[in-house]
């Protein structure tokens, strides 16, 4: 099997652990559900030797066919939470005192008659 490893900022994240993460979920989340691969592979519209490639990782499967699949299981919203950039609570504090500043700053002037 060949290996692909990103290399980020002092840590690096295997993608094919990856992808074999998350065929394992779709494998967790197809049984609990009680369907077989052919069953969700029709409802999907993709085919079941594609489910079952799928839940092996395999690193080919477009991301439509696995939001279609996701979506058949129930699943798709989880799909928000990918690629999601963590907030920093400073930076956060940071902005909202600068926009309570902002509001105490602000004059108001009498309108004149």
């Amino acid at each position: 099997m060949l290996h692909i490893f990103v290399i980020m900022a002092d840590s690096f994240l295997d993608l094919n652990d990856l992808y074999e993460k998350l065929g394992t979920r779709l494998r967790m989340a197809r049984i609990k559900k009680n369907e077989t691969q052919a069953d969700l592979g029709v409802r999907a519209g993709v085919s079941r030797q594609l489910v079952g490639r799928m839940e092996q990782g395999d690193p080919s499967v477009s991301l439509e066919k696995w939001a279609r699949v996701s979506e058949v299981l129930g699943l798709l919203d989880t799909w928000e939470q990918v690629l999601v950039v963590p907030v920093d609570p400073f930076e956060e504090f940071d902005r909202t005192q600068q926009e309570e500043r902002a509001l105490t700053k602000k004059r108001v002037r009498p309108v004149k008659r």
